[in-house]
């Protein structure tokens, strides 16, 4: 008896391990998007990756799955809809590059405007090293723009 329990154990743990690897490859995925967005906007392609990373709980949001935002984006209305998940990254990077052009470069600067609720700094910069450590693969995808890093500032 005990037997069997521990495999239903391991099979349900193993369901959410799989699942929580579908959804981080789902931002993985995104890659060639976020790259291009940061290229045309002057910002660290891992910021951006690690801002969807954290505000969409690796894509499993209800915003990332029924309205493409990825990025927590606010509109007039509430939560922002776009058409596909790449238009949101690329206006995820647009909000970023303005955000530098305005002088704000560390996430603690950018967390003041982006969003207010405490902590959230410090939870991007922990995607950010992550994300730069490789947990969710290699940074090819980048090239030189993951070799330097945005500023982290707290």
């Amino acid at each position: 008896m005990l037997r069997a329990a521990m495999k239903g154990i391991y099979a349900i743990l193993f369901g959410i391990m799989m699942c929580a690897s579908v959804y981080a490859d789902t931002v993985s995925d995104l890659r060639p998007a976020i790259k291009a967005a940061a290229e045309e906007n002057g910002v660290d392609p891992v910021l951006i990756e690690a801002i969807i990373r954290h505000e969409s709980g690796h894509a499993k949001s209800h915003a990332a799955r029924h309205k493409n935002n990825l990025a927590g984006i606010m509109g007039r209305r509430g939560q922002r809809k776009y058409e596909t998940k790449e238009e949101c990254v690329a206006d995820l990077g647009r909000i970023l590059g303005k955000y530098k052009a305005r002088g704000r470069v560390t996430t603690a600067q950018i967390g003041r405007v982006y969003c207010t609720v405490g902590g959230w700094a410090r939870q991007v910069n922990a995607h950010m090293a992550a994300i730069r450590s490789g947990r969710y693969g290699t940074l090819e995808a980048y090239g030189e723009q993951a070799a330097q890093p945005a500023q982290e500032g707290k």
